[in-house]
């Protein structure tokens, strides 16, 4: 046979064997996210995160291959190719936590930005003992950087981040640069409460652990829809608002977003529900005041604790009716020391229960038994203050 005849005939056996063989026979099915994607080419899988931020249209592409495995040929410049399962792993944010745990593998998390907030468990215990070390540079919200330091002492084969398009809060071009390899999490750009969620299949993906993460979303997906179907028959949907003023400016989230959707689903009537925006929109006082007055419930009230707080913040707020009845509530039940807020970390992991304590607080005849979780009435005064 002549050798160029026998070198081609070998190229595509090469080729027909690698599109026969199947390395991952567990594949994630996404059903309510709309940010990522996951395909499966035989020996590797390709993730690609889409809307990392608002109007952007920059997308993020990630190989997974089998541990000791060559990366495939012709792979796009901009990809990342990571080895699978991932054995260390560092976490710039504390709202993704709870995920690792549910996926059993927690003990990959070797840094984390945020260890004083924390309030997953597992993760708490691990930083305790050693295992997760801190990789954040003290600061707070999206001024918080990555110390690189710190970084390069816990070793990681990746870092998961957000991208916000803002080059001076962005952490992914700077580890690129240092040698690092950034997983961008863009679940906060989801519209759905389970959309949010179904970010635990990227997460798995890095660990081929999709078939953990089909059934572990599958029954939270499976609890959350039959609430919404529940409270689909109530007749009366309370009005309600969120939110409060930040430095003059209201902002309150979009009909679009997460929130609105959640609040829609425990049965109320959003007033901001016919606002398009996915975000948060940003609406003065006086026109909050104006349509909001007459509203039944007001939630979600930053970190303010109590109604003599919130009174002591702006006066206008206790022209709201639902000030003046109590029927005020905000999602800080379980906070620890430091501040860090389980809202934002199991109650972004766990929708179901989300909705559960929102539907009792809405329609207490649906759910009479509930202990609410991370919700709770805000009382007149906090005890022990004058």
């Amino acid at each position: 046979i002549p050798l160029l005849s026998f070198v081609s005939s070998l190229s595509v056996a090469e080729a027909s064997h690698s599109e026969s063989v199947d390395c991952f026979p567990h594949k994630a099915r996404l059903r309510y996210a709309h940010c990522f994607t996951i395909d499966y080419h035989g020996t590797h899988k390709r993730v690609e995160v889409r809307h990392a931020w608002r109007s952007t249209r920059e997308t993020f592409v990630y190989i997974l291959v089998p541990r000791g495995q060559a990366p495939p040929p012709d792979l796009p410049k901009e990809a990342i190719v990571v080895p699978v399962p991932v054995e260390r792993m560092a976490v710039f944010s504390t709202s993704w936590t709870a995920f690792f745990p549910m996926l059993h593998v927690e003990e990959s998390i070797v840094g984390l930005a945020g260890c004083d907030w924390v309030m997953t468990p597992e993760v708490v215990s691990r930083i305790r003992k050693g295992a997760i070390q801190e990789i954040g540079d003290g600061g707070q919200g999206m001024s918080r950087k990555i110390h690189l330091e710190r970084l390069t002492l816990v070793r990681p084969e990746a870092v998961m981040v957000y991208a916000t398009g803002i080059p001076d809060f962005d952490q992914h071009p700077k580890l690129m640069e240092a040698g690092f390899k950034p997983i961008v999490n863009a679940s906060h750009m989801e519209s759905t409460p389970l959309g949010r969620t179904e970010w635990i299949k990227l997460i798995a993906a890095f660990y081929n652990r999709e078939a953990e993460a089909e059934r572990v979303f599958d029954a939270i997906a499976l609890r959350y829809e039959a609430l919404v179907e529940k409270t689909q028959s109530v007749s009366n949907r309370p009005t309600v608002f969120c939110n409060a003023a930040w430095r003059g400016t209201w902002y309150m989230p979009g009909g679009a977003s997460y929130t609105a959707r959640f609040l829609e689903d425990a049965g109320a009537h959003y007033l901001w529900r016919d606002e398009t925006s996915a975000g948060s929109v940003p609406v003065a006082i006086e026109m909050v005041v104006d349509r909001a007055r007459d509203a039944d419930y007001w939630v979600d009230t930053n970190l303010c604790r109590s109604l003599a707080e919130l009174k002591g913040l702006d006066e206008r707020y206790s022209h709201f009716a639902s000030f003046r009845s109590g029927r005020v509530f905000n999602n800080d039940a379980k906070v620890n020391a430091k501040g860090g807020n389980d809202f934002w970390e199991m109650g972004i992991a766990r929708p179901d229960l989300v909705l559960m304590d929102l539907i009792s607080i809405f329609h207490p005849e649906l759910a009479p038994d509930h202990q609410r979780i991370w919700y709770r009435q805000l009382p007149a005064v906090v005890e022990g203050t004058p």
